[in-house]
């Protein structure tokens, strides 16, 4: 009877209950379904993780096989490049020139064996004279090779060096359109305007053969060819004169630096 008579009293605080209970239970399914959710995400962040590198895997696959083949690009690059010297002559004759410094501290270099040059020089003597050295040697080695004969060789021979030294010497004209360019000397040679001189220097003053240098007993000597405008070394007119580096020459209004070694 009692509880009978209670059950219009406590049924307010059951109804306050099961809602809780309701509202527990709402929150708990949430809950499982957002671990759900959850665990989906992670589960599709790692496959876009595992996309990922598998992608930078190809790429660095790709990039790998790029650069090997940009390797092999240039090897085969080198080798031609090594060829075609080869078919060149190996030895450029004429190398760029750098230089150094400025005004008086100014300096030339060769490019090619890093010597240095004299200030006055627009080209490299010894790159050029190794180059002509090295086009006389495959030029004798494609000689036919002539029957054996018997030879005589004279030491100290006329125009030659003294106990088998060679000379090397240039000029180097100082002014005028020739400006810098660089006349290897051979051991006999003859300059003036005419073409048929070993070296040919344009001036309007010079003779048609002005003058000779040549090599005797290992040094440069300088001889006037009967010229109408003279020679002068060092500014002092000569008929013959030993020449040392350095020295100045004047072949009629013709100013040339000598060099040698």
């Amino acid at each position: 009877m009692i509880l009978e008579f209670l059950k219009p009293i406590g049924a307010p605080f059951v109804a306050i209950k099961n809602k809780i209970m309701g509202v527990k239970t709402q929150a708990g399914n949430l809950k499982i379904e957002a671990g759900v959710v959850k665990g989906y995400g992670q589960q599709a962040g790692g496959m876009v993780g595992a996309a990922n590198d598998k992608l930078g895997g190809a790429q660095a696959a790709a990039a790998g096989a790029a650069q090997g083949a940009q390797a092999q690009m240039q090897q085969l690059g080198g080798a031609a490049g090594a060829a075609g010297g080869a078919a060149a002559g190996g030895i450029n004759p004429n190398p760029p020139i750098r230089t150094q410094g400025f005004w008086v501290f100014k300096k030339k270099f060769c490019s090619q064996c890093n010597q240095q040059l004299d200030v006055s020089w627009d080209a490299c003597p010894y790159c050029k004279q190794a180059a002509d050295q090295q086009a006389a040697a495959a030029a004798a080695a494609n000689k036919p090779k002539a029957p054996m004969k018997t030879q005589a060789f004279m030491l100290n021979a006329p125009g030659g060096a003294a106990g088998g030294m060679q000379l090397l010497g240039w000029i180097v004209p100082m002014q005028g359109p020739q400006r810098g360019e660089l006349f290897t000397l051979s051991p006999a040679t003859v300059i003036g305007k005419d073409p048929s001189c070993n070296i040919v220097l344009q001036d309007s003053f010079m003779s048609s053969k002005h003058a000779e240098i040549k090599a005797e007993a290992g040094i440069w000597v300088l001889k006037d060819m009967g010229s109408t405008n003279g020679t002068f070394v060092n500014d002092k007119r000569v008929d013959k004169q030993e020449l040392v580096d350095n020295d100045m020459i004047m072949f009629g209004k013709c100013l040339v630096k000598f060099k040698s070694l």
